[in-house]
């Protein structure tokens, strides 16, 4: 594992252990959100501490400063180790389990000495969890459900539940959602959660449904959970219900009144980094938001307050999201930025960017044919990607390297390349772009020779073998394939599969530099299993003001519609149509090309 991993590894465990503790709550979210930054950033901590740079990142504070300083210099933390002594590590692994929360698992440390899931297990059946104050048979039966479906999450060896892919996680939703709609009393219902901001994986499924009476509650619950695709039911009630469905995920569903839609949508949508910054922002303004609405502090404080019912006062704003950000004094926050990365900052500011979408993107840049290993002609190719209202595309069959995928020899790519050039001369409002996909030789060298290369409008170099090469093998790799000037695009540049495989551990704050400095465009693959270049890496590379490529790499004409997913990742990056050079015009994509051809 890397430094990087490392690192992070260690801020988890040190906040989780603290929260165990009861230690300061401003504290725990702050070492919390240092292991988030560092595990999804490309920072290279050794370097930034060489250079004294380490306090220069945003969420870095003096204290996680000081530990990851002496981490990289000791390979131990004695803050770590401190807290470790006084808290048995097997606790957790608890804090996974639904139900459990930080002060119930310190009571069941402290007064029946639990110390570790085993341990639980045996106090429960032994009775000695029955004999605590508060922890009633509903307690209990909780805690035995939340085990058991710990247990059925993680595999041997794993210490996480596995987390389900955004596709198979988006069709399902879909179409629970759609049924969801049809049930007598739903006003409204739409998706939150990590589903919503477009997260890669996903943990549960959330829906949010409006009411305009609470007493249909109880058959909307009902009704949802006898949804076809439903194969277990947890929960069921007037509010809130929870589902098990056939690809296993868990869905939960949350009824509010039609006035309190807008805060419910947003608070569970999350992300909970995002909630925590919104309410101090409200604390900060004598205001309180929560799931039922943004309200003046003092007047909630005094209403009867009741978990399951809004407060009996006017809020200042629940009904919409736009209003409860308005309120607040801020821009409206599209909800793939909502992980606490700057974008309650430059909603402030009014600075957050205007996000790409389906519309600006002119064509696909990365596509195959039957020439290697698609299924579709370079006609029925071009007639899939006119009909979803592109003006050009890049035909990018493989390089010989690829035998398992028909990759071309010199002598094929030439005729190929006359075969485009032909069908594109018949061609009114639309390009095609004569490429290919070239692998990245385990050495950077390119799969063709550059007298060959110089005969493409377009060059995707691609890796694909030799995955598991050290960091600086394989840093070196892409940096040679960004410095040939016939390279317009590196495709998916890890060769990550998510849930698959790990890919290139290449450091990618070099990569993203070179593209920069070299004017060679990094690849969003929206093929799934790859999002490859992922969220983080995106955003850093926009920061770096190097451009995206968004691309699905179809084999087909049907996979030109996971076109969605690379843009899901490309909004997570904060990025614009100004950022992508698929948005461009065909002549600025030209050009764009050209510019490094020419470039001595």
């Amino acid at each position: 594992m890397s430094l990087k991993h490392d690192v992070a590894d260690l801020f988890h465990s040190l906040s989780a252990l603290m929260e165990l503790k009861g230690e300061n709550v401003f504290k725990v979210i702050a070492f919390q959100k240092a292991g988030r930054i560092i595990r999804d950033s490309s920072i290279d901590l050794k370097r930034a501490m060489e250079e004294g740079k380490l306090g220069e990142i945003e969420g870095i504070g003096k204290a996680s400063q000081q530990i990851i300083e002496e981490y990289i210099k000791s390979g131990k933390s004695t803050v770590f180790n401190e807290i470790a002594e006084s808290v048995p590590a097997g606790l957790v692994e608890l804090m996974q389990i639904e139900g459990l929360g930080p002060k119930t698992i310190n009571t069941l440390w402290q007064q029946c000495g639990v110390t570790s899931l085993d341990q639980l297990v045996k106090a429960i059946e032994e009775g000695k969890v029955a004999c605590i104050k508060g922890m009633g048979e509903k307690k209990i039966a909780t805690m035995k459900k939340g085990i058991e479906e710990h247990k059925n999450k993680v595999a041997p060896g794993e210490s996480v539940a596995r987390r389900t892919g955004l596709p198979s996680a988006q069709g399902m939703a879909d179409l629970l959602l759609e049924n969801l709609r049809k049930i007598p009393g739903v006003i409204r219902a739409e998706i939150a959660g990590s589903l919503r901001r477009r997260r890669e994986t996903i943990g549960d499924v959330d829906f949010v449904a409006a009411v305009k009476d609470m007493s249909v509650g109880n058959a909307i619950g009902e009704a949802f959970c006898k949804l076809p695709g439903v194969v277990q039911t947890l929960v069921c009630g007037p509010s809130k219900s929870s589902v098990k469905v056939a690809n296993g995920m868990q869905v939960d569903l949350r009824l509010v009144p039609e006035a309190n839609f807008g805060a419910a949508w947003m608070y569970f949508t999350g992300s909970k980094e995002h909630n925590v910054k919104v309410r101090g922002l409200a604390l900060k303004q004598k205001m309180t938001l929560n799931e039922w609405g943004l309200y003046k502090l003092d007047e909630y404080e005094k209403a009867k307050k009741e978990i399951a019912k809004p407060p009996p006062i006017k809020p200042v704003a629940s009904e919409t999201e736009e209003a409860i950000y308005r309120k607040l004094g801020l821009a409206y926050v599209e909800p793939e930025l909502r992980e606490d990365r700057g974008e309650v900052e430059a909603a402030k500011d009014d600075k957050l960017p205007k996000l790409i979408t389906r519309a600006d993107i002119r064509g696909d840049l990365h596509c195959h044919t039957t020439a290697s290993d698609g299924t579709a002609s370079i006609e029925e190719m071009v007639a899939g990607a006119k009909a979803r209202g592109y003006v050009m595309m890049a035909i990018t069959d493989h390089s010989k390297a690829l035998a398992m995928a028909n990759g071309l020899s010199v002598e094929r790519l030439v005729q190929h390349v006359e075969n485009i050039h032909k069908i594109n001369g018949k061609l009114k409002g639309f390009t095609i772009l004569a490429g290919s996909e070239v692998d990245i030789l385990a050495d950077g060298r390119m799969d063709y020779d550059d007298d060959v290369l110089r005969l493409l409008d377009i060059v995707v170099a691609s890796p694909h073998v030799s995955l598991k090469q050290d960091p600086k093998k394989a840093t070196d790799r892409l940096l040679r394939a960004l410095d040939n000037k016939y390279v317009n695009i590196i495709g998916h540049p890890t060769g990550r599969l998510i849930n698959g495989r790990a890919g290139l551990p290449a450091e990618m704050d070099k990569v993203i530099e070179r593209a920069c400095a070299s004017g060679t465009a990094l690849e969003i693959n929206a093929g799934w299993p790859r999002l490859d270049i992922n969220d983080v890496h995106a955003r850093h590379a926009i920061d770096c003001g190097a451009m995206l490529s968004i691309n699905t790499d179809a084999h087909s004409v049907e996979e030109y519609d996971q076109m969605e997913l690379g843009i899901g990742v490309a909004r997570r990056a904060w990025a614009t149509k100004d950022n992508v050079i698929n948005c461009m015009s065909v002549e600025g994509l030209k050009q764009f090309i050209a510019r490094k051809r020419d470039r001595r």
